[in-house]
């Protein structure tokens, strides 16, 4: 099986001079079609830099659609028989050149190249005019209707655009390049792993010609060549040569040894060299065989994120390539091989990166739309996206994986024709890339979308963890049987057992920390960037502005000293969440990789391992180190009462490929309890020999946990170590650890409609000081009226009558699940519910027993004062509480959505349930809100 390739042309003969023109141009917005070349206006043409969308940099512009008029003048151009190339690297989204008052072509496309011989339209000793039409239609379905029904935004590969920022214009930048009259065109080289090259010249030869080519390795030697004749061709017709060399014992590119060859082309006519190339490449294979992915013929576990490629002040346009570099590095550095480019097609200097340093590149045909609308227009078009992509990126090593759809996005699965056009197009697909040996994956599938005909068995899953952890859990363990439900239903599916499951969409929110003095509790302004103030097609929940007014609005500053100690705690309860979908997703065998949601924080959405601006989020260490290629993977309950035998079941998760025979996994604790268990040698060696690195038997040790007067946070420390000691991997695990449970003794009464467990512990009195009630009755008011306490647990939908002051909120199937925007639940660790277990002021896995099904969302911020806990949804929205405290009548009134069925069995929904009742009999349950119903005059 024939494998890899090269990059672009990157070096050409010393006479193939290229001006680059990103500067001296205008601009002229032209919104509603209006103009016509050769009537344009003399005014209201604006300085403008090719090379960046217009939206990045005109504030009037940011949502433009419509049409703009770009103009400049080409300095003249030696004469002596030079061809002279006018080359686009991107415009989106249609493009229309003009050259001295006279059309020269057109390019439909937002993210290819493409390229005019203007040789013979320039003119003579003189500046010629170049003016430049691009289309890029409006979002508003009317106004593109009227403006350009042959260009319907969704039908056009846009990709994730309309949710970010969009990019318009001649976002890539602009060349003149003069070139020798019989030029290269293109050089594509494709390699095995066997050493064997294959290196087709594209040129266009007006007479004979010598060509010739040389391969040098990475580090510069001439390792094979070759020379030829071309015969006489027919002036101005296409023509391709073809070279085939062996390279002996070639160095494999990989993530670990990205080694780049050269492959240099060079044409004589006699003795002089007219015209040469060079491109770089690598040997590498990737392969799907019984379910696993093999790269160079070894066990290859992925381990990527979703990249969705934007930037913070240049949107779509990368900065530099140094930048590019130094984000590739940061991905390595969190452990990852491997980048999906999302819903885009990268730059070529992304690809150079990638190629570089080393990082694994999939990536996706731009989505035409986000919904199941289908056209033979737009998958057309989206096809031949595919093709000048396939040809522009030809020689990238890095690049081994591409998409066709996303979710279903622009089609309507259910639809047995478009299921056969996905099928089809999956065929085609794979045909046009099996030199290349790079996989298709059809549809990158979600919910209740599928796979049709593809290389990979992926799917999206998103939980906000700990809340919906065990969901999580369930539906892992679901998708490692391969289940029938990644298919299509409809019994049209082309299953495969050597399709690879990968979960390739994943993950939470971590809020960034913000460049401005306010976010660090300082008392100087806070300017932000413009795009703070953008949402998501309206979602107030999307829009990051206003987020510091927020912070201060809903009280958060008596819990957090700054917005960026806020963020830092969303950061490391976004890694917490992270490590226990890794650790569940690597507990199965059959799983071979995932893809994180996402590399850097896009605009509004902060689910990134990086912030927008690529600084590494807090935990970036951490993550570095759950992310290795040998782990040992610890289960255990997260509380556990004092005394009691903590079990704690481990895994060995051994996908490196590394012969560690004589391994030890060591289970170390805080508290001086240690102990070393022998990994199974003889598993590892069949593993080996199988080329099927996966996972080891499981171990449960056990360990009495320590002694404690007071709840107390213990960390464990379990560690991979070789026969001769050195360390292999360690990772760390906290156990809360409770005192043994005293029955309160309290003066409680417990309702008959509350769980069994407190009716048991509690029992039911004619009168206490405290009643604990699910629902709001007359037993309630009556409570109430006569001064007592009442602690409302409203865990049910009619917990509240209809016409209360507070209402609740299901969180199921709607924003507060916090699948979609991460919720955050804090606590006010200075109040005397949690004051001794705020282990976290924003709630972990301690909590997991006890994370609501309700919220309540209608307390408003200055009553947020008596919100002893809450939660809040990405950048501070749909602010709601958890728990709330209140005067009613003479009496006074607790409401808590943290479910207690879990009393008694889980130590810490036992202690709060317990902290709340003393809270409630004592003189510091001081409520200020008021809830007293309004007397009748």
């Amino acid at each position: 099986m024939r494998f890899m390739v090269a990059l672009c042309l990157f070096t050409t003969a010393a006479a193939a001079q290229t001006h680059i023109r990103n500067g001296d141009w205008q601009l002229l917005p032209d919104a509603n079609a209006q103009y016509q070349f050769g009537n344009l206006p003399n005014t209201g043409w604006r300085s403008v830099r090719v090379g960046l969308s217009w939206n990045a940099q005109f504030d009037d512009m940011r949502d433009f659609g419509g049409v703009g008029w770009y103009r400049t003048s080409i300095p003249a151009q030696p004469q002596g028989g030079k061809r002279v190339l006018l080359r686009f690297s991107a415009c989106d989204y249609f493009c229309e050149v003009f050259l001295n008052g006279a059309r020269i072509g057109q390019h439909e496309g937002g993210y290819t190249p493409f390229e005019f011989d203007i040789s013979s339209r320039l003119r003579s000793g003189a500046a010629s005019e170049l003016i430049v039409r691009v289309t890029d239609p409006p979002r508003d379905p009317g106004r593109n209707q009227q403006l350009f029904p042959q260009f319907m935004y969704d039908e056009l590969p846009h990709g994730k655009q309309n949710w970010y920022v969009q990019t318009g214009g001649l976002w890539q930048p602009v060349t003149v390049a003069e070139r020798p009259a019989a030029y290269l065109k293109s050089v594509h080289v494709t390699a095995a792993t066997s050493g064997d090259v294959e290196v087709t010249a594209t040129w266009d030869p007006e007479r004979e010609a010598h060509a010739s080519l040389i391969i040098r390795d990475p580090a510069g030697a001439v390792v094979a060549e070759e020379s030829k004749t071309a015969s006489s061709r027919r002036s101005g017709v296409p023509a391709e040569e073809v070279f085939r060399v062996h390279v002996d014992n070639p160095s494999l590119w990989s993530p670990e040894s990205p080694a780049l060859y050269t492959a240099e082309i060079m044409q004589r006519v006699g003795s002089a060299v007219n015209d040469s190339a060079e491109v770089r490449f690598g040997f590498r294979s990737l392969e799907s065989r019984g379910g696993r992915l093999y790269l160079n013929g070894r066990p290859f576990y992925m381990i990527g994120a979703l990249d969705q490629d934007f930037y913070p002040a240049t949107i779509y346009t990368p900065p530099s390539p140094e930048y590019l570099r130094d984000e590739m590095r940061k991905a390595k550095a969190l452990g990852l091989n491997t980048l999906r480019c999302h819903i885009k097609i990268c730059t070529p200097a992304y690809l150079d990166a990638a190629d570089e340093v080393g990082v694994i590149i999939w990536y996706e045909i731009p989505s035409w739309n986000d919904e199941e609308h289908w056209t033979q227009q737009a998958a057309g078009r989206g096809m031949q996206l595919f093709r000048e992509a396939l040809d522009r990126d030809w020689n990238h090593p890095s690049l081994l994986i591409q998409s066709i759809i996303n979710e279903s996005w622009g089609a309507d699965l259910k639809q047995a024709s478009e299921r056969r056009w996905l099928a089809a197009t999956y065929e085609g697909a794979k045909t046009m890339v099996a030199p290349l040996g790079r996989l298709v994956d059809d549809n990158s599938a979600c919910c209740q979308n599928f796979h049709v005909k593809s290389d990979l068995a992926d799917f999206h899953q998103y939980y906000s963890i700990p809340d919906h952890a065990d969901a999580w859990t369930k539906w892992v363990s679901d998708f490692a049987t391969r289940p029938k439900w990644i298919w299509s239903p409809f019994g049209d599916a082309q299953p495969t057992a050597d399709a690879p499951l990968i979960v390739s969409e994943f993950g939470n929110w971590g809020l960034p920390d913000l460049p401005c003095g306010e976010a660090q509790g300082k008392s100087s302004g806070c300017a932000l960037p413009w795009w703070f103030s953008r949402d998501f097609n309206g979602r107030e929940i999307t829009m990051p502005a206003g987020v510091i007014e927020r912070f201060h609005q809903f009280k958060l500053n008596r819990i957090f000293s700054s917005y960026n100690e806020l963020a830092e705690a969303s950061q490391w309860h976004e890694f917490e969440s992270l490590k226990y979908e890794i650790e569940q997703m690597r507990a199965h065998a059959s799983i071979q990789g995932y893809v994180i949601t996402e590399f850097t924080d896009v605009n509004w959405e902060s689910n990134g391992l990086l912030d927008i601006w690529r600084n590494p989020k807090a935990y970036a260490n951490d993550l570095a180190q759950i992310q290795q290629a040998d782990v040992p993977l610890v289960s255990h309950d997260a509380n556990v009462t004092s005394g009691e035998h903590a079990l704690v079941t481990a895994l060995w998760s051994h996908r490196s490929g590394r012969a560690l025979p004589n391994a030890t996994l060591q289970i170390t604790a805080d508290w001086g309890t240690s102990y070393t268990v022998p990994l199974d040698p003889q598993r590892a060696a069949e593993e080996l020999k199988e080329e099927q690195a996966g996972i080891s038997t499981g171990i449960q040790p056990g360990m009495a946990a320590p002694a404690a007067t007071r709840p107390t946070r213990h960390l464990i420390t379990a560690a991979i170590r070789e026969g001769n000691g050195s360390l292999v991997y360690a990772s760390h695990y906290f156990l809360n650890v409770f005192p043994k449970h005293q029955p309160l003794g309290a003066d409680v009464s417990v309702g008959a409609d509350s769980p069994g467990a407190l009716r048991t512990a509690f029992g039911s009195k004619p009168k206490a000081a405290v009643l604990i009630a699910a629902k709001w009755s007359d037993a309630t008011v009556a409570q109430l009226n006569s001064g007592g306490a009442v602690v409302l647990l409203a865990d049910s939908v009619d917990a509240l009558p209809p016409n209360f002051p507070v209402q609740l909120k299901a969180r199921a199937n709607s924003n507060y699940d916090g699948n979609w925007i991460s919720n955050f639940n804090w606590i006010l660790p200075s109040s005397p519910v949690f004051r001794d277990i705020a282990f976290n002021k924003i709630m972990g896995f301690e909590a997991q027993a006890v994370a609501p099904n309700f919220v309540m969302p209608n307390i408003k911020p200055e009553q947020f004062d008596d919100a002893l806990a809450g939660a809040f949804y990405g950048w501070i929205h749909d602010n709601a509480a958890l728990v709330v405290q209140a005067r009613f009548g003479k009496g006074k009134l607790l409401i808590t959505t943290f479910r207690f069925d879990q009393y008694g069995a889980d130590p810490y929904a036992t202690y709060l349930l317990d902290n709340i009742i003393r809270y409630a009999m004592s003189s510091e349950f001081a409520p200020k809100l008021d809830l007293r119903p309004q007397e009748t005059p």
